[in-house]
């Protein structure tokens, strides 16, 4: 037996891992951190499964029909077909789309742009990115809300849909898990998650009510006098608007709308009103999946600043650029030199901030060829299940001229392919990695391979940069050495610590240069970097009413409007669906739907559940484990019911992520977010309805 250093990469996090391998040299154990998705990383590899050889379609898209193919005939055919669509319908018509896992969207997107297509796509076009541009437009630059570390200076915490124990490792484990004597915990859920059991006040909103229950608070610290003058005075622009605005936010109108008691509302602002600094604690994307999400975020988070609590020990920092890599995307390249890319027509705030075209508007480009036509498509990680209305996309997928996909197993999506590749795992792949941690302080570290890919899997990186080779580009992709193009990524890292990012398997610790900047002009608090350059946004201060907004034809304040489809916009809708539909909520046995084939996980999660309060249940005649129909005017999807209080009443919720239950086969496509281009998965309306009555309901 041997140990050898790696990383885990089931999420983000890159935690460190031992990997034990027997005499063969064979993986047979992992020690890593107390996470369960770690320790299914040989489950994965060893998955019978598995997709393990390249394969071709034989068959109708979609019958799973697949003959096995060496790599020279699949490479081939990808380069010809890709060439093709170049010849026929000019190259910006060939779109590249990233999914799970991240590792390789820099070669990815670098073929992309080679190839001339500026439609790169990843999975952020419908996660996380719009509360980056939110707090870019707002603050300049983005704030740090699901930190993973606690500050002992926080007197207040507010934690705004997100639920640490599923979602963020170390999970139950995490500093900010639990209740703190002495600091005062507000917890805004539609789902009473075991953090809201301990919190000093729990808000259950309605779904898709937050900019409103933002703006609440914003009146009443407003009418209390709690504001943080000095710096709105120095530092605010747009607040006398911005004052007017949530004056029309009384606490008795917020607490109708979001269906909450006003009393519960009057003390959680009181709390995060004075007891300062206070730290507002948020999901990446549970309050920008919505139709108006964008300002809602916005809202939210402008309340860091009306408190003075941005940028402060304690509060909400700035999230600092540390040490990274050299880019090797040629992302320059398609700024300067290609055709808009995809959303730049439509969503051109969200796609001025963000290096990618907007993802969720590629069924649109195939099927109805706006805003631009699209012909073929080259993704790696790619799952139908990612898009609402998700069986649209199968039938994008199914218009393409050409489709080629590289996975670890086959999906909804990789079955509508023409040709399939099969993706080494992470323990069979090399990668430099630059985790960006927290505030101040990230790591970089090499991974390199444990143990030979099975099968004839290979690394997605290693692909693309063939591709490249393929297509006539040897010289602009290392001639497909992959180490290669990783050490000139790694041209970034100083020279001092370059080598130790190479040999040092624990990895390096770097730091952002803004705590030297601060200090070297003479502040010995490593915070508040507006002193030195004010903040990064058209007026150069904190903008309430956004001037870059109301120059792209947007409102400017943080506009609080309900959901496109509601008990109140839709009541039309609700009478026929009178249930808020939520969907999406982390569980730290699945990461999106790449779990669902490892049999340890889903003895975890065996069953896809919709969360169901008590009282709506019994008023449907559904109890607890009966098999529903999850119902909406988009179709209906079968689930297991879960009958809990947890649940708000009136709201029913679906994971996302199951194959054979596909809760986004019900969300709506076409109510996309007018900014960032998001779709509403977390607040729409749906039934739940006993099998027997789902016919019915259908008709």
């Amino acid at each position: 037996m041997s140990t050898v250093k790696s990383t885990c990469y089931e999420c983000d996090a890159n935690c460190a891992i031992d990997v034990t391998l027997d005499a063969q040299g064979e993986p047979v154990a992992i020690d890593g951190p107390d996470c369960p998705r770690c320790y299914v990383q040989i489950d994965r590899r060893n998955h019978p499964d598995r997709l393990l050889y390249p394969l071709k379609r034989v068959g109708p898209r979609g019958s799973g029909e697949f003959e096995r193919i060496t790599w020279d005939e699949a490479l081939g055919t990808i380069a010809e077909q890709l060439d093709r669509a170049r010849a026929r319908h000019g190259a910006p018509a060939v779109a590249f789309f990233a999914g799970y896992t991240k590792e390789a969207r820099p070669q990815l997107q670098r073929l992309a742009h080679a190839f001339g297509s500026p439609n790169y796509m990843t999975e952020s076009g419908c996660c996380f990115s719009a509360t980056k541009v939110a707090e870019e437009v707002t603050f300049g630059t983005k704030i740090k809300t699901t930190s993973t570390v606690a500050s002992h200076n926080t007197k207040c915490l507010l934690v705004w849909s997100t639920n640490p124990r599923g979602s963020i490792p170390p999970f139950h484990q995490h500093p900010l898990a639990q209740a703190k004597a002495g600091r005062p915990m507000i917890v805004v859920d539609p789902r009473r998650t075991p953090l809201a059991e301990q919190a000093d006040v729990f808000l259950q909103i309605r779904p898709g009510t937050d900019g409103a229950l933002a703006l609440g608070f914003h009146h009443l610290i407003f009418a209390h006098g709690w504001q943080d003058q000095a710096f709105l005075d120095l530092w605010g622009s747009g607040v006398e608007a911005f004052r007017q605005y949530i004056a029309e936010f009384p606490p008795e109108r917020v607490a109708a709308i979001c269906g909450i008691d006003e009393a519960d509302l009057r003390r959680a602002a009181d709390l995060f009103g004075t007891l300062k600094p206070a730290q507002i604690m948020l999901s990446p994307t549970a309050t920008v999946q919505h139709s108006n999400g964008f300002q809602s975020h916005r809202a939210v988070v402008l309340l860091s600043a009306v408190t003075g609590n941005l940028d402060r020990e304690g509060g909400n920092r700035f999230f600092n650029d540390k040490i990274t890599p050299k880019p090797i995307e040629l992302f320059d390249q398609c700024v300067n030199d290609l055709p808009p890319r995809v959303g730049d027509e439509v969503f051109p705030v969200w796609t001025r901030h963000w290096p990618a075209a907007q993802s969720m508007l590629l069924p649109d480009c195939i099927l109805e060829r706006r805003p631009q036509p699209i012909h073929a498509l080259l993704a790696m990680g790619i799952n139908t299940a990612m898009w609402a209305n998700s069986k649209r996309m199968e039938q994008a997928l199914g218009a393409l001229d050409f489709f080629a996909a590289s996975d670890f197993f086959h999906n909804p999506a990789t079955l509508m392919a023409d040709i399939v590749l099969p993706a080494a795992t992470n323990l069979e792949r090399e990668a430099l990695i630059a985790y960006p941690g927290c505030a101040y302080q990230g790591e970089l570290r090499y991974r390199r391979r444990v143990v030979e890919p099975r099968g004839e899997a290979r690394p997605d990186a290693e692909i693309w940069l063939d591709l490249g080779v393929r297509l006539g580009m040897g010289d602009q992709f290392w001639h497909g050495d992959l180490a290669a193009s990783w050490a000139e990524a790694a041209e970034g890292i100083p020279e001092e610590i370059r080598q130790q990012v190479y040999d040092d398997p624990d990895g390096v610790t770097v730091f952002a240069k803004a705590i030297d900047d601060l200090v070297d002009h003479g502040f010995l608090d490593a915070d508040r970097q507006y002193r030195l350059h004010g903040f990064k946004t058209v007026s150069g201060k904190v903008e309430f009413d956004s001037a870059e907004l109301r120059a792209a034809g947007h409102d400017g304040l943080p506009i609080w409007r309900e959901p496109a489809e509601s008990p109140v916009s839709t009541p039309e809708v609700a009478r026929d669906f009178p249930l808020v539909l939520t969907s999406g909520a982390r569980h730290k046995h699945a990461t999106h739907s790449q779990h669902q084939y490892l049999e340890r996980m889903r003895k975890a999660m065996p069953e896809p559940l919709v969360e169901l309060h008590p009282e709506d249940a019994q008023r449907r005649g559904i109890e607890d484990g009966a098999a529903v129909n999850v119902c909406t005017r988009r179709g209906r999807v079968q689930f297991i019911a879960k009958v809990t209080d947890r649940i708000k009443r009136g709201v029913a919720h679906c994971p996302h992520g199951w194959n054979h239950a596909n809760v986004n086969e019900l969300t709506d496509d076409a109510a996309l977010d007018p900014i960032s281009g998001f779709p509403p998965f977390k607040s729409l309306l749906c039934d739940v309805v006993p099998i027997q009555g789902a016919e019915a309901k259908a008709a």
